[in-house]
């Protein structure tokens, strides 16, 4: 995601909708690859914002890189796996998201989707669940591989134990959707690979280096 927002057009024309469509921005995480945008269609179309405190810092960039690091990040161009290189370097969206609500476990926003706190990828890092169909809007509490959940890679998961409690959290809704913030929805034996990560987390078998 690039901080014009113009992959969010892309998408929309896919499904033949139109940016005045938008009424909210649910935002996972701070992360650029997931972020970058909204400040831009927050001005073009005036739908709230919403995220979790704790991200606030890196969102507003009061916690950005300064000196030499920042220099380093702002030469970065938004363009693939760079963007999210860019926003880890300077840690701060390109362009400050302001929120207009923030989250907290067990709202509900727009009567349908209900807020699910899930640390670990990031202090402020929240999923969404759609009630009406169940599905479940992960970011990167989780992964999706070959039709299988996996967690993310080591890296990127600052506080292993609390991610690893957010992706028990996310499955306990039982969700028959499972979007997450990379690669592709899954859809089908969508129950099956719940139950397999579930044993997996119980076995306290240690998080795999690459997720």
């Amino acid at each position: 995601m690039d901080s014009d927002g113009l992959d969010i057009h892309v998408g929309l024309r896919e499904m033949n909708a139109s940016p005045s469509e938008i009424c909210a921005v649910l935002l996972t995480h701070w992360h650029n690859d997931h972020a970058a945008g909204a400040h831009a269609f927050h001005e073009l179309t005036g739908a709230p914002v919403y995220y979790h405190r704790g991200d606030e810092r890196y969102f507003t960039g009061r916690a950005g890189a300064t000196g030499v690091r920042r220099w380093l990040s702002d030469q970065i161009p938004e363009w693939g796996i760079l963007v999210l290189a860019k926003g880890l370097l300077g840690e701060a969206t390109p362009r400050a998201v302001t929120a207009q609500h923030f989250v907290e476990d067990g709202d509900v926003i727009l009567d349908d989707f209900e807020v699910i706190t899930t640390p670990g990828h990031t202090e402020g890092h929240v999923c969404y669940f759609y009630r009406p169909a169940s599905v479940l809007f992960a970011g990167d509490a989780l992964a999706v591989i070959d039709s299988r959940i996996r967690f993310m890679a080591r890296p990127v998961t600052p506080d292993l134990e609390a991610a690893r409690a957010s992706v028990e959290k996310c499955l306990a809704f039982d969700p028959q959707v499972i979007c997450p913030g990379h690669r592709e929805p899954l859809t089908i034996g969508v129950e099956s690979a719940c139950d397999v990560m579930r044993s997996y987390l119980r076995s306290g078998d240690p998080w795999p280096f690459f997720g």
